[in-house]
C-alpha cells in the first residue's frame, strides 16, 4: 500500500473500512447538518466542541477521492453551509481542506478539460488559491510522536512565510473572489468574455427585489456593455447557464446565506467582496463561502466524466507516490 493510501487510512474510523462503501450523499449531507444542529446553543449561540466535532466528515470514514460525483457536490454544499454561521465566527476545518484540495486535483489534472491554454492565468490562480487554502494543513492522523518534528520544521521556516501562512484565509479572501469571477466567465461564454465585455444580451433583476427591475446589458451600449459585477454575473449564471444539479446546489448556498444576511445570496457575497476590501467582514467564513461556490460552479457539467477524471487524478497521484519529493502541482492529501 502506498504512502498516500497508508497516510489517508490512518484515520479513518473502523466502521467505515470494515463495510467498504464510500459515504454517499445523504450520509454526508446528515453529518453537515448534525454538525450545525450540534454547534447551535439554546437562545442562539454557537459553540464548536466535542460534542460537535464528532460529525466532522474525516472522523466518520468520509474519503472524497472515492465518493461518486453527487456526493462530492454534497460535500461542497455541505462544508459551505458549516462555515456560515450567525455572527460569520467559524474554522476552516481539515473536511474543508481535504475536500478543496481533492477539487483541484480533479479539476487541474492532465486530463481534465476544464481549462483552455488561452485560460492559463486562471488556472494557475485557483492553483494558488487552494495552495493558499493549504497551508496551515496538518494530517489528523499524525502521531503524537510526529508533532515535535513538526514544530520544528515551522520554527525554521523564514519569518515571513510564517507570517503568510498565519494570515493565509485573509490571503485566500482577496485570492476567492477572482476566481469565482473568473470560473463564472468561463461558464458564461456565450455571454461575457473573460474581460467582463457582454457578448450577447442579458437582463439581471436589480437589488431591491421589486417586479420588474431588471439591468439590460446589451453588447457595445454605452455603460451596459460591460460586465465585472460578481453578483450580476452570479445572477446571470443561475438564471441562463448553471445545470438543473448546480443551480439546485447553489440555491443551497444562497438560502443559508438569506438566513445569515437577509438578503439575497449573490447579493451578499458582492457585499462581501466591497468589506473585505476594506478590511472589514470575517475571513474564514468568507474565503470558505466563496471557495464553495467557486468548486461548485467549476465542477458544474463535469459530471458525465468525473469517474475518468478521478481516476485520471488517482493514476497521477500513484506516479508522484514514487517520486523522491513532492511537486507544487499535487494538492492531495493536503498535508
Amino acid at each position: 500500500m502506498s504512502k498516500l493510501w497508508l497516510s489517508l487510512r490512518r484515520w479513518n474510523i473502523k466502521k467505515h473500512e470494515a463495510s467498504g462503501m464510500p459515504a454517499t450523499a445523504e450520509q454526508i449531507t446528515r453529518l453537515c447538518d448534525d454538525w450545525l444542529a450540534a454547534v447551535t446553543q439554546p437562545g442562539g449561540g454557537m459553540a464548536i466542541g466535542g460534542a460537535s466535532e464528532r460529525f466532522r466528515l474525516h472522523k466518520n470514514g468520509v474519503n472524497f477521492h472515492e465518493i461518486e460525483f453527487d456526493a462530492l457536490c454534497a460535500a461542497i454544499v455541505g462544508l459551505t453551509k458549516v462555515v456560515l454561521l450567525p455572527g460569520l465566527t467559524t474554522v476552516v476545518d481539515a473536511d474543508h481542506q481535504l475536500l478543496w484540495s481533492w477539487c483541484a486535483e480533479v479539476l487541474l489534472c492532465r486530463r481534465a478539460d476544464v481549462f483552455q491554454p488561452e485560460q492559463s492565468e486562471l488556472r494557475e490562480l485557483l492553483s494558488t488559491a487552494i495552495h493558499c487554502a493549504l497551508v496551515t494543513a496538518r494530517n489528523p492522523g499524525l502521531r503524537p510522536s510526529d508533532w515535535h518534528r513538526e514544530a520544528l520544521i515551522t520554527q525554521i521556516q523564514s519569518v515571513h512565510v510564517q507570517e503568510l501562512t498565519a494570515n493565509s484565509l485573509l490571503t485566500l479572501t482577496y485570492l476567492a473572489f477572482p476566481v469565482l469571477e473568473g470560473l463564472i466567465k468561463l461558464k458564461c461564454t456565450e455571454f461575457v468574455d473573460m474581460s467582463g465585455r457582454v457578448l450577447a444580451e442579458f437582463e439581471v433583476p436589480r437589488r431591491g427585489g421589486e417586479s420588474g427591475r431588471l439591468r439590460a446589458y446589451r453588447p457595445e451600449q454605452r455603460g451596459n456593455g460591460q460586465c465585472n459585477s460578481i453578483r450580476d454575473l452570479l445572477m446571470l449564471y443561475r438564471a441562463r447557464v448553471a445545470g438543473e444539479a448546480a443551480g439546485r446546489y447553489l440555491d443551497e448556498i444562497f438560502g443559508r446565506l438569506v438566513q445569515l444576511e437577509d438578503k439575497p445570496g449573490p447579493d451578499a457575497l458582492a457585499d462581501w467582496r466591497n468589506s473585505s476590501l476594506h478590511g472589514a467582514g470575517s475571513f474564514p467564513t468568507i474565503a470558505g463561502t466563496v471557495m464553495g461556490c467557486a468548486l461548485l460552479i467549476a465542477t458544474d457539467g463535469i459530471a458525465g466524466q468525473y469517474v475518468e477524471l478521478r481516476q485520471a487524478a488517482l493514476d497521477g497521484l500513484a506516479a508522484r507516490q514514487r517520486m523522491p519529493v513532492r511537486f507544487g502541482n499535487t494538492f492531495y492529501p493536503p498535508w
